[in-house]
């Protein structure tokens, strides 16, 4: 019987941070969400996994930053709102202080 993977949901950016140190993954997917509730209606899913374990954060905007992250969100001249891929992959390297880890897209998986 194939066991199965479990997702632990981290609430805050030091933890996660900590796991990821810890843990030391090749990757970390992520992926950049429509939030209605948010304001602006943006947020941020971070997943990486172990052989058992996926560990999942999420991120909302507030204001014109991500609530725990504080990644800035900038605004379209159309009013959509978005991040910046090379911020959110200098935040990872930097604050894992690694540059070997693959930073890539859910739609890529």
């Amino acid at each position: 019987m194939k066991e199965r993977t479990k997702i632990i949901h981290v609430n805050t950016w030091e933890e996660f941070k900590k796991l990821a140190i810890a843990l030391r993954p090749e990757f970390i997917a992520y992926d950049v969400e429509d939030v209605p509730l948010s304001r602006p209606p943006i947020g941020l899913r971070l997943v990486f996994a172990t052989e058992s374990v996926q560990y999942v954060f999420l991120d909302f905007a507030h204001g014109s930053a991500l609530g725990r992250t504080k990644l800035p969100v900038y605004t379209h001249k159309n009013g959509s709102t978005y991040l910046k891929e090379e911020d959110l992959k200098n935040f990872i390297y930097t604050e894992l202080d690694r540059k070997d880890i693959s930073i890539i897209s859910f739609g890529v998986l």
